[in-house]
């Protein structure tokens, strides 16, 4: 009666080994390894890259078939829209490897899985957003630049990606910063950091296929350009505000962990 009490009891484990070859529990038991939780991140990120590149491709050909089957579309502007077309389904590429390179960077060693979250993980999005956005404006700007040579309206869209689940994280530097100058009533100090953080040469003009090019155009299409010069810029700031504020708590923790209090002693 024993014996078959223990074969009942050891049923699911030979059945896991026959069928499984417990290959299933190895992973689940690696998984909090070193090579374990950025592997499968790394994964995370090519899948997503992939998904990415499709999901811009096909919005890029829809909107680019809406385009030329518009009947306000003209001829100079359809020959014109080629390149852009060309120039905004290449882009994808480009942004698809930010995103792989980017999450495959997080396949090397880690020391801690807090680190491994609050530090690489934040990190490594925070520049995968800056740096897709620096260059979808940097692809939208050669295409106005092109409307500007052609003199009309041609094809362009705004690059979106299908980063939504991690673009929250681009404004976490701010808003943790935001918050700690509320509480030392340094307000004025975020008010200058956010104007840096929204500048834009925002301008829209509708070119008219006259053929008469004039300054204001010319001041709208470099303004594109350098909009992808001060994404850039607050790309870094919005790193080097994080790593700021990350090394605040992570010192703060630790001397939590094991307060001293400096005291200068001296002998009279």
């Amino acid at each position: 009666m024993k014996k078959i009490y223990q074969q009942i009891l050891d049923f699911p484990q030979m059945v896991n080994q026959k069928v499984l070859n417990a290959q299933l529990n190895s992973a689940v038991d690696n998984f909090d390894t070193q090579n374990g939780v950025r592997s499968y991140t790394a994964t995370i990120y090519q899948i997503l890259s992939l998904v990415v590149l499709i999901t811009m491709e096909v919005a890029i050909i829809r909107g680019a078939m809406a385009y030329f089957t518009d009947a306000t579309s003209t001829g100079l502007g359809k020959a014109g829209s080629v390149l852009t077309t060309l120039l905004l389904i290449y882009s994808a590429f480009p942004i698809a490897h930010i995103i792989r390179s980017r999450g495959e960077s997080l396949g090397g060693s880690h020391h801690g899985i807090v680190t491994f979250i609050f530090k690489d993980f934040v990190t490594t999005n925070i520049k995968i957003l800056g740096e897709v956005v620096a260059v979808g404006a940097f692809i939208g700007a050669t295409c106005l630049t092109l409307s500007f040579v052609f003199d009309t309206n041609l094809y362009n869209v705004t690059t979106t990606t299908s980063l939504g689940a991690i673009s929250g994280l681009a404004t976490l530097p701010m808003e943790g910063l935001t918050n700690l100058f509320g509480a030392l009533k340094l307000d004025y100090l975020t008010a200058v950091l956010h104007s840096f953080g929204s500048f834009s040469m925002a301008g829209t003009q509708s070119f008219t296929g006259d053929m008469l090019w004039n300054a204001n155009d010319l001041i709208i299409v470099a303004g594109a350009f350098i909009n992808v010069l001060v994404g850039l810029a607050v790309l870094y700031v919005n790193l080097a505000i994080y790593h700021f504020l990350y090394t605040i708590v992570s010192n703060f923790i630790k001397w939590i962990q094991s307060p001293s209090i400096p005291i200068s002693m001296k002998s009279k």
